[in-house]
């Protein structure tokens, strides 16, 4: 069966290297300056309309967003077009964003077409999933730009950019990652996004090995960075792809919920970026729609996710959870291992405190031990994901066995070098550790930085799972400082939390 032309670049080019390996090569630095200029120049012109800063991620998503959707409807009408084959647009004539994009010599009839016609049209596309797509983004967002002659300077900035051109999708996202950096830096996280550095996202994709005909799930999708490094790990490794294969990737493969609005079209995006226009992603709140008894068919082979922690969740918002929490951390937790399949992988990003609170924290450590193989722990180093939060956090991997095993022992690895500094810039540095882990984690080799325990010493020790390494000795005096008041913090929110637990009790009691 013949493939796709655009295929045949993508397998040719996948198999020689990965494409986000490539990020710090010649023609991505060269270009970097351009694109970097490009969306500085759009950023001063919401600036000079009165835009606020924190709406500019909002304002230059969603054209992002119509620009990229742009570029893979002509894409996809030439590969239609190669094999003879109709395709109807979804967005044609003047809707399209290179046609009303080009009446930049008439801003405001421009910016009036934006607010009035185009706005209708994309609110109401049809009835399809894609068109429910468009509905849910554009009920949610909105166009910032008062004056159509300052809007007209933005979208001609946006217009310098090419997303089917793989080295602007690169440096988009390293733009997109600053311009939340900069906002968290000064409002402690831009609408509690805490965005999972690529390499870290890499390293879990690596270890789960999602591959074609692997249902691929992230609860809290976010900017859809697990789901689409997923998609470019399967395209790497199933070899040659078919018809048939492009279409169960596109539209059988991932699945998702995101609850910010701003987020989930930066991740419907970002999975069109990625050449899949199909991806099963919902704009709910996932603990709201949560079961604890989830049909087998309708599991997960694979679940990676980065769950937001520090939430608290409504104690009547929990009925549905065999182990009821306020914590946000332990509910999706929960949800992670209801929604596994059986011979399904997981790899999840928790907080430190997860791996040894007591109360609801110790019976899902319980449960997740006896019912799942906790084969890894990847202990990350405090300050990992600055300057969102310096919380120290862990990454949990296990298995549903298709036998029902459980945790016979678990293979740690302490992480000390991330490759990036442990500051709020979070510069480049050499030493990391993440090709070792990936090296040794397979065959749980131990060494200096890595460690296994076996169950019983778990079980022992009221099923604290926290990464001890027994190859260093505990010296308060020689710990970063910034582990060391992460671990005090912990402490105290537990301690918080066992006292709203038991101010509860007492209101139910007097009331």
């Amino acid at each position: 069966m013949r493939k796709l032309p655009k295929e045949k670049e993508i397998a040719a080019k996948t198999q020689k290297s990965n494409t986000w390996n490539d990020a710090f090569n010649g023609k991505v630095d060269n270009r970097r300056q351009e694109v970097q200029q490009a969306v500085k120049s759009a950023c001063d012109q919401l600036n000079s309309d009165g835009v606020n800063p924190r709406d500019y991620v909002e304002q230059l998503a969603w054209l992002f967003f119509l620009k990229a959707f742009d570029e893979m409807e002509t894409r996809r009408e030439e590969e239609a077009a190669f094999d003879d084959i109709p395709y109807a647009r979804r967005l044609e004539g003047k809707y399209r964003f290179s046609e009303w994009a080009a009446m930049t010599d008439r801003p405001d009839d421009m910016l009036k077409f934006v607010n009035g016609e185009l706005w209708e049209k994309l609110t109401n596309l049809g009835a399809d999933s894609i068109a429910e797509k468009f509905r849910r983004i554009f009920t949610s967002v909105r166009n910032h730009s008062r004056r159509g002659a300052s809007f007209a300077r933005v979208v001609q900035q946006v217009n310098r950019l090419h997303f089917s051109d793989a080295t602007d999708v690169i440096v988009l996202s390293e733009i997109y990652e600053g311009l939340l950096k900069d906002v968290a830096s000064d409002s402690a996280g831009y609408a509690g996004e805490f965005y999972t550095q690529r390499h870290i996202v890499r390293a879990m994709v690596e270890v789960v090995k999602p591959k074609l005909g692997d249902k691929v799930y992230d609860p809290c999708f976010g900017t859809a960075g697990f789901l689409a490094e997923s998609a470019d790990y399967v395209r790497r490794n199933a070899g040659s792809l078919s018809l048939t294969d492009l279409e169960k990737l596109d539209k059988e493969t991932f699945y998702g919920f995101e609850n910010k609005p701003l987020t989930y079209l930066l991740g419907i995006m970002n999975m069109l970026l990625h050449r899949i226009e199909g991806a099963n992603l919902e704009l709910a709140n996932t603990l709201e729609v949560h079961s604890a008894n989830v049909p087998e068919k309708n599991r997960y082979d694979v679940i990676l996710s980065n769950p937001p922690y520090g939430g608290k969740m409504a104690r009547e918002l929990q009925t549905n959870f065999t182990i009821r929490s306020g914590s946000t951390e332990i509910l999706f937790l929960q949800h992670i291992m209801a929604n596994l399949a059986k011979g399904g992988r997981a790899g999840v990003i928790i907080p430190e405190g997860v791996l040894f609170r007591g109360g609801p924290d110790a019976r899902v450590r319980e449960r997740l031990l006896t019912e799942f193989d906790v084969h890894t722990i990847l202990s990350l180093p405090a300050g990992c994901f600055l300057p969102y939060t310096g919380v120290k956090t862990n990454i949990l991997f296990f298995n549903r066995s298709e036998d029902g095993r459980a945790t016979d022992s678990v293979w740690y690895y302490e992480l000390i070098n991330d490759g990036f500094e442990l500051k709020q810039t979070r510069r480049p540095m050499e030493g990391s550790q993440i090709p070792d882990f990936l090296k040794k984690w397979e065959k749980r080799t131990e060494g200096e930085n890595s460690w296994t325990v076996p169950i019983s010493e778990i079980r022992e020790k009221a099923w604290d799972l926290s990464a001890r390494n027994p190859n260093r000795k505990e010296d308060n005096n020689h710990r970063p400082a910034l582990e060391l008041v992460q671990s005090i913090k912990a402490k105290e929110e537990r301690i918080l939390e066992l006292l709203g637990e038991l101010e509860e009790m007492l209101e139910q009691n007097n009331g």
